[in-house]
């Protein structure tokens, strides 16, 4: 990355192949306290790359994070800014750590971190494999940059992992180094430098081999093979063993005085086929119905054509049953043929219901056996397994498949330390030590598509039973979540049944709390849905058991963090840690920050254990706390968006139910947008459990919102809830609200008579209560609703009259804007302009800016009629502006459509057409017809 000169990074130079140092020119830079080193460590090992402030937070402290983690993580950046460029002002942005999206970024030119020098020095190396001296002149510029051990005095996960695989490199370095100056003649030097590597690193055959070679070219046979001697008597103390076949075949070699070694050190023949190892091939069996996944493969074979940092580590993580093992075994055979040394695998059973995980000392027991050492060679110490492992797969094309890993822990020692091998890892948790100590590539997966869920089912029970219920086929495959192993079950069915259609399954699935039922193997228990869910819950601590299970008491899809606190009874803190813990397992789906989600499966599956699990009193407890959240936060955000309205009534707050608070209209709107599916869930679920407190007050509270957005059937469904409560609690005055507003929703449906209904119902009850304001509104909605005719002037009129008596300017205004529509419709156009001016300026004077747009529109009408072109499109422009600043869509649609009229009508073509194809977009989203005759219109 090229820097200009007047960068400050330019002349900044960052060390990490022996103490982590800085300096800028001859200048060393005060980089400060140990973990802030380690900061620079990490993004130095990373140059180029953006990391995270999670890999940051993992990197320092692992799984054992404080909670003032990643403000810690903040501080060190800042002091890191400081130190490396104490001119640049506090505003300014650092171009040398910059802030890349969630994380930061360390930008300096390849030659001025030692590590990225280093890699590329050997990368050049490789490239220059038909050039010796070129080859050789790469590889003595990567050694010379090392200073001792990499990282030293830095704490944290990361430093110790990347130490490990630092040495490893320069080891790696170290023997082709050898082996290039064995080629060219050099054999005496090579004896000189391996004779003290080969002491501190004793188990290592390959550098045992280039001292060999060299000593036999130097004409010191003896000593050479005195060497091998050495190395056999050394295996079989230290690890039972005998040396490899590669070193065997270069002892034999020696004492045949073989003339391929006299001039250089050439890689031993290859043992007759006879004699030769059988390769290990141990990958299950591929699935012959895998199905989709093509993005994932593609992203697997990129990771390991395009690395060449280290061992290939990659990690697929994702909820139980969503085809984790499918995707690794699949794409193993397709690698297989990269890795003839052989592939293998482990199930480390870390969700296994019978079993517990596989102990390190078992699963390298496995893997040395693959790899062909006698049982009775097996160390019996983790610690002499893992060295033994890692010295027979040194240099070998070797893949390894780790399925079912429950943690990094499990897996550390069974990694290999040859860059020449592959390890596929798949776990139910988000393995962020292995992403961020051990540099694994993660790929998370999530549900099938539509297509390929319909896909797998043609492949497993062929196109003939599917066809003639695409219906049916689609609400199958939509409630078995798209989860592959829910999917693999019914198709399983299928075939056990052939007189059973999809339309017997997909009626058998319609109820929630059946549906894992269904989703059961008759002939293999752990195969059930429920039966893999389990696994994942039973492996949870305590508290994070109960979070799971009380998730499943939400009614909605999503749940934000502060929901969630008051569903448990727990503080925000101690639930986000759940909440993430949870994540990390994929018992829920990260979604945004403070966001999370529920696979449908898992959240009939978490409802089923709260039902079984917790007391009904404890249930009935969170699902109040969860209310009195939801109304509280609802009603806090009316009061921003209309803070004219009477507000909601409402309870004391109750214990960890703290309740969110807006500080403008937009925040309280997008709020609103974002929790609306969960919000109406919140209002159906009190009318099915008989929480009257909720189901009358959240419908209140939402009523502005949902009709300013046009979520006409939401504002219907919740209204309804809120009648039926009024009703069951025998109060009039909040049934009589309750069905104005539900006459409103139906009235802006096109649902006029039920409209009506509503209106005359609740006209009565305000009557016989003698509640004036009551009996103004409905007289206001029921003129409104009837648009023409005397009885719209006298029901407007009527209610003026109260409404001037009442002094309630607000509904004053609304009333004299509804007038002169209706005189306006009649066609009786100077009492409309008359009426809409005290309208207008009634409402400007409350600022009551959509009220003031709603009367703009209709001024704009009027000048339409009147032909006044200019001041009709300055109406409905002013209108359409602030509707859409409001979020009020079916306002913002039908000033467009005005416009358009006007544009048409003075031959404005080309710009009448766009605006019309505006409002009539919108309108097809609300499900307007006025979008149907727009798009007539546009055709005639």
């Amino acid at each position: 990355m090229p820097v200009p000169p007047t960068d400050p990074g330019a002349t900044i130079r960052v060390e990490v192949l022996g103490p982590v140092r800085a300096w800028r020119g001859d200048e060393e830079i005060e980089l400060g306290a140990p973990r802030q080193r380690a900061v620079l460590a990490v993004l130095a090992s990373n140059a180029g790359r953006a990391v995270s402030r999670t890999e940051l937070i993992d990197s320092l402290w692992g799984e054992h994070a404080p909670a003032s983690a990643e403000g810690s993580v903040h501080t060190y950046i800042a002091g890191l800014r400081r130190a490396l460029e104490p001119d640049r002002t506090h505003r300014a942005p650092s171009q040398v750590l910059a802030s890349s999206g969630s994380g930061y970024l360390l930008r300096l030119p390849e030659d001025q971190v030692d590590l990225t020098a280093f890699e590329s020095h050997l990368a050049a190396m490789r490239q220059a494999a038909g050039d010796p001296q070129s080859a050789l002149r790469h590889v003595d510029s990567a050694i010379a940059l090392w200073r001792g051990a990499p990282l030293s005095g830095i704490p944290g996960p990361f430093s110790e992992l990347e130490r490990t695989r630092l040495a490893e490199l320069y080891l790696s370095a170290v023997e082709h180094r050898a082996g290039l100056m064995l080629q060219t003649g050099r054999a005496t030097d090579v004896v000189a430098e391996l004779s003290r590597v080969v002491h501190e690193h004793p188990l290592r055959e390959k550098l045992r081999g280039l001292l060999m070679s060299g000593l036999y070219q130097c004409g010191r046979q003896a000593e050479a093979l005195e060497v091998y001697a050495e190395t056999r008597r050394l295996l079989a103390a230290e690890l039972g063993v005998e040396p490899g076949r590669e070193l065997r075949q270069l002892h034999e070699q020696i004492l045949a005085n073989d003339p391929g070694l006299a001039g250089h050190a050439r890689r031993p023949a290859a043992a007759p086929a006879s004699a030769a190892r059988v390769a290990p091939a141990q990958l299950p069996h591929d699935i012959n119905t895998f199905t989709g996944r093509e993005t994932e493969l593609a992203l697997l074979r990129r990771y390991l054509d395009n690395t060449e940092r280290g061992v290939l580590i990659a990690a697929i993580d994702g909820i139980a049953g969503i085809g984790k093992t499918a995707l690794a075994v699949h794409f193993a055979h397709r690698i297989a043929g990269r890795f003839p040394d052989g592939q293998l695998y482990v199930n480390l059973r870390g969700f296994d219901p019978n079993q517990p995980p596989l102990a390190a000392v078992d699963a390298l027991g496995q893997l040395l056996r693959g790899l062909g050492v006698e049982p009775h060679q097996v160390p019996t110490a983790a610690e002499e397994q893992a060295s033994m492992y890692r010295s027979l797969l040194s240099g070998k094309r070797i893949l390894v498949v780790l399925d079912n890993a429950a943690s990094t822990d499990q897996l550390r020692s069974l990694l290999p330390g040859s860059h020449t091998c592959m390890v596929l890892v798949t776990s139910r948790n988000r393995l962020g030590g292995l992403v961020a100590r051990d540099g694994a590539y993660r790929i998370t997966l999530g549900v099938l598509s539509a297509g390929e869920s319909r896909e797998l089912l043609v492949r497993s029970v062929g196109e003939e039973r599917l066809t003639g219920c695409p219906d049916a086929l689609r609400t199958l495959t939509d409630r078995c979540g798209h989860l592959p192993l829910a999917l693999r079950i019914i198709a399983a069915n299928l075939a056990a049944r052939p007189h059973m259609n999809v339309n017997d399954l997909a009626e058998a699935l319609c109820h929630e709390q059946d549906r894992l039922d269904v989703l059961a193997s008759p002939d293999d228990e752990t195969t059930a849905v429920r039966a893999v869910f389990s696994w994942s819950y039973h492996a949870l601590k305590p508290e994070a058991a109960r979070m799971f299970r009380l998730l499943g008491l939400h009614p909605g899809p999503e749940i934000g963090t502060a929901a969630a606190a008051a569903l448990v009874d727990a503080p925000l803190v101690a639930t986000r840690r759940m909440l993430d813990g949870l994540s990390s397992c994929h018992l829920v789906e990260s979604i945004g920050r403070d966001r999370y989600r529920l696979h449908d499966l898992l959240r009939v599956y978490a409802t089923e254990r709260a039902l079984v699990e917790e007391p009904p009193a404890e249930q009935a407890a969170a699902s109040r706390r969860l209310m009195s959240w939801c109304l509280h936060t609802a009603a806090a955000a009316d009061r921003v968006l209309m803070p004219q309205n009477r507000p909601v009534p409402l309870e004391p707050v109750l214990e960890h139910c703290e309740p969110l608070s807006f500080a403008t209209y937009h925040q309280a709107l997008a709020w609103l947008e974002q929790e609306r599916v969960n919000l109406v869930a919140a209002c159906l679920e009190a009318g099915r459990l008989g929480d009257h407190e909720t189901g009358w007050k959240l419908p209140t509270a939402l009523v502005y919102f949902l009709e300013l957005r046009s979520y006409w059937e939401d504002w219907i469904a919740t209204e309804q809830v809120a009648v039926s409560t009024a009703r069951a609690l025998g109060v009039p005055e909040i049934e009589a609200l309750a069905l104005r507003s539900l006459g409103n929703a139906y009235w802006r449906r096109n649902r006029y008579d039920e409209a009506l209904d509503c209106f005359q119902e609740g006209l009565r009850i305000t009557q016989r209560l003698g509640d004036q304001q009551g009996t103004a509104t409905l007289l206001y909605d029921i003129g409104a609703a009837s648009r023409l005719g005397d009885g719209s002037l006298r029901h407007l009129r009527q209610a003026l009259e109260i409404f001037s008596e009442l002094g309630d300017r607000r509904y004053e205004g609304m009333t004299l804007c509804k007038l002169a529509r209706t005189h306006r419709n009649r066609g009786e156009v100077e009492q409309a302009v008359e009426h809409l001016h005290k309208s207008m300026d009634i409402v400007h004077e409350l600022g009551d800016r959509r009220c003031e747009a709603f009367g703009r529109l209709e001024l704009a009408k009027i000048h339409f009629d009147l032909g006044n072109h200019t001041e009709a499109l300055d109406n409905a422009g002013w209108a359409c502006e602030v509707f859409r600043e409001l979020g009020d869509r079916d306002g913002e649609a039908s000033a467009l459509h005005a416009s358009a009229t006007v544009l048409r009508a003075i031959g404005e073509l080309p710009q009448a057409r766009e605006t019309f194809l505006a409002a009539a977009a919108i309108f097809a989203q609300l499900g307007d017809p006025r979008a149907d005759e727009i798009a007539a219109l546009l055709a005639a």
